[in-house]
């Protein structure tokens, strides 16, 4: 028993792997459906007959008189799975009973009477929507199907030498065609052939009274025809619960366009700020060739004619942003400051006042860092041998902007 539930369980989850994608990817022109989508189970009932391919052996013929001897009533029951319109998968139930006769008179004493079930997987294929192609309310649909199932077998039979050991147990493989007629939505007609076939040791004829003492005597058929109904789950309201959507295709012209055009504003955008970049370090080289070549002049005739200093000088100091470190280069221009102030004979105290641009930064972050900045500068001064009583530090925050550029705010202002 337990390889027969392994055995259907693999035919189930091949099927209906795919139908587990909550997606909706492409499969055969048709979305994907739900797994909870395109169920449906179906009842039916007829007739059935064994029928067993020419067989003699031993003297013993197995089947007499040929096809349909006897029929006798048949059942059957089915949960399906349809993954597309086209692929589906089931787990059915088929059995009651047959009769079967062996030897060359078909008399009552060589008929065996056998009571039967079967549980199998099968593959479904609807014929109808591969050719044809889909359609939800096509009245007629031709679905083929194969599985492997696995049987039981039970003589049912007064002549047989031990009806207690009549037992018989085997693989089998089911095929036929399902004939389905659409009654509504929910529910359709069917009329099945099927075809299960399985070894001849299923009929259990080795167990009779006049039969043959081997039961290894080839392939045996038990055909039927059952009519019946078919139930599909699903709710009026929900089409995809019921039926397939075709495959929308999306036009991806629309989208590489707009790719294309964002891609392009984007190297715009880039290209503009490196020029901006190039103007930035222009003005930047600029304004420390114009900061340089004063400080020279200063500090020139600050050293040549130290009488002549005047004490009106001012000095600005830049900060890249963020930061409150006075650079190796501005070192040179404080130096130079140094000397003038050094060098002035009046009483002068001169301030040092630190600002921060607006652009970046909070108030309170940048009311710190314009004060770090003017401290900063102030010993920079005193390292340079400028009497600390001729310093003092004010600091502004970004409430003042001395100039028209945000980069250029970033400073201490020796005055």
């Amino acid at each position: 028993m337990k390889k027969l539930v392994i055995a259907i369980a693999f035919v189930l989850t091949a099927g209906t792997m795919f139908a587990q994608d909550q997606t909706r990817q492409r499969w055969s022109n048709f979305e994907t459906n739900r797994f909870i989508d395109n169920w449906d189970i179906s009842l039916g009932a007829g007739v059935q007959t064994m029928f067993v391919l020419p067989n003699e052996k031993d003297g013993y013929d197995l089947n007499p008189e040929g096809f349909g001897k006897d029929f006798t009533l048949a059942i059957d029951a089915a949960l399906t799975k349809w993954v597309t319109p086209i692929i589906g998968v089931r787990l059915g139930f088929a059995g009651l009973g047959y009769t079967n006769y062996f030897n060359s008179a078909t008399t009552e004493s060589n008929k065996n009477e056998n009571k039967y079930w079967t549980l199998h997987g099968d593959l479904m294929m609807n014929l109808t929507n591969w050719i044809c192609g889909y359609r939800h309310n096509r009245t007629y649909n031709a679905i083929l199907f194969v599985g492997v199932g696995y049987g039981s077998s039970v003589l049912d039979d007064d002549n047989a030498i031990d009806p207690d050991n009549g037992v018989n147990r085997e693989w089998l493989m089911p095929v036929g065609l399902i004939n389905r007629f659409r009654l509504s939505d929910a529910w359709s007609l069917n009329i099945e052939l099927r075809d299960l076939i399985v070894r001849n040791a299923f009929s259990n004829y080795g167990n009779n009274v006049n039969g043959p003492a081997s039961s290894e005597y080839g392939a045996a058929n038990i055909l039927s025809v059952t009519a019946g109904v078919t139930y599909r789950f699903g709710s009026k309201d929900n089409f995809k619960s019921r039926n397939f959507v075709a495959y929308a295709p999306i036009d991806k012209s629309a989208f590489d366009n707009r790719i294309a055009s964002l891609e392009k504003d984007l190297q715009n955008e880039k290209d503009q700020n490196a020029e901006y970049q190039r103007q930035l370090e222009r003005y930047k080289k600029a304004l420390d060739e114009e900061t340089r070549a004063k400080n020279e002049a200063l500090a020139k005739a600050a050293k040549n004619n130290p009488v002549m200093v005047n004490d009106d000088v001012t000095l600005s100091i830049f900060f890249p942003i963020g930061s409150a470190e006075v650079s190796d280069k501005n070192q040179v221009n404080i130096q130079y400051m140094a000397d003038v102030i050094k060098a002035s004979k009046s009483s002068k105290v001169y301030t040092v006042t630190g600002y921060a641009d607006k652009a970046t930064g909070s108030e309170n972050r940048n009311l710190e860092l314009s004060q770090q900045r003017a401290e900063a500068v102030r010993d920079a001064l005193i390292n340079a041998g400028v009497d600390a009583n001729k310093v003092k530090v004010d600091y502004k925050g970004c409430s003042i902007q001395p100039f028209e550029k945000d980069y250029l705010n970033r400073v201490a202002i020796i005055k």
